[in-house]
C-alpha cells in the first residue's frame, strides 16, 4: 500500500482523514441549523408582532371612522364587509380591552378584528349575534375567552345604545355558556343556537363567540354564549358593567 513514513517510523497511507470529513459535516449541519433558526425566528416575529401591528393600524382606522359616523348621526343599515359595526368591551379581560367589530368573517375581515357572521342578528336584535375572532396573531382578540364564566358581562356599543350580554347557558336550548365543538359545527350560530333546524324562529337575544381551540390549533372551536340582559341609551351614561372604567375612544 502506498504511503509515507513519519519521523517516528509509523506508516501513513494516502487516504483522507475521517476526522476532517466529519468536521465538514458537522460544520454544514451547524450552518443549516443556524439558518433554520433565523427563518423560524423571523416567522415568529412576523406572526406575533407584525400581524399585531397591522391589526392595530386597521383598528385605529375603523374606530376613527365609526366614531365619525356616529358623531354625524349615521347608522349604516347594510354595512359592507370589512367595515366596523360596533365596539366590543369585555370587563373580565381588562379595563383596556376594546375592539371594533367588523362585518364579515373572511380571512381579510378577521385580520382587522373580530368579525360578525353575516346573516346573523345585529347587536341587540332578536336572534343570535354571532362573532368570530383570532386567539393568536392579529392582536388575538379572543385569546382569553376561555376565562369567561357564567355571569360575566359583555358590552356592545352602537351609535345610540349600550347592549350588555351576560355569559350563561341559553334557556330552552342545548347551548351551554362554553362549548368545545368541531369546526364543522355551524349550529352554534343558528338563530336558536345548537338546534338542528336553522329556520327555527328565535325568541331570545343571544350572543355567540367562536374561535380556534386550543389556542395554536384549528382542530376545534371554542364557543361562548350569552343572553342580552340590558339595553341602555348612551345618553344616560355608562352601563353598570362599565362603571369605574375610563372609556377609550380609539
Amino acid at each position: 500500500m502506498a504511503g509515507t513514513v513519519d519521523a517516528a517510523g509509523h506508516h501513513r497511507t494516502g487516504q483522507p482523514s475521517h476526522t476532517g470529513h466529519w468536521r465538514t459535516v458537522v460544520r454544514g449541519l451547524g450552518e443549516l441549523f443556524i439558518t433554520s433558526g433565523l427563518v423560524i425566528l423571523l416567522f415568529v416575529v412576523y406572526e406575533l408582532w407584525w400581524t399585531g401591528f397591522t391589526t392595530q393600524r386597521d383598528q385605529h382606522r375603523l374606530l376613527h371612522t365609526l366614531h365619525n359616523q356616529w358623531a354625524h348621526g349615521v347608522t349604516i343599515k347594510d354595512p359592507p364587509l370589512g367595515s366596523a359595526i360596533a365596539i366590543l368591551r369585555i370587563p373580565r379581560l381588562g379595563a383596556h380591552y376594546l375592539f371594533a367589530i367588523v362585518q364579515g368573517t373572511s380571512t381579510a375581515d378577521l385580520i382587522k378584528g373580530p368579525g360578525h357572521y353575516p346573516g346573523t342578528a345585529m347587536p341587540g336584535a332578536l336572534g343570535n349575534f354571532a362573532v368570530a375572532g383570532h386567539r393568536t396573531t392579529y392582536e388575538h382578540p379572543f385569546y382569553s375567552i376561555n376565562r369567561l364564566r357564567v355571569g360575566d358581562p359583555i358590552v356592545i356599543e352602537t351609535r345610540t345604545t349600550w347592549f350588555t350580554y351576560t355569559v350563561e347557558n341559553i334557556p330552552g336550548t342545548r347551548a351551554r355558556f362554553q362549548e368545545i365543538v368541531p369546526p364543522s359545527d355551524t349550529a352554534v350560530s343558528y338563530p336558536v343556537p345548537d338546534q338542528p333546524d336553522p329556520s327555527l324562529a328565535p325568541t331570545q337575544r343571544v350572543l355567540t363567540f367562536t374561535s380556534c381551540n386550543p389556542r395554536y390549533s384549528a382542530a376545534q372551536r371554542i364557543v361562548i354564549h350569552g343572553l342580552l340582559t340590558d339595553a341602555m341609551p348612551k345618553s344616560e351614561g355608562l352601563p353598570p358593567a362599565l362603571h369605574g372604567y375610563t372609556i377609550k375612544e380609539s
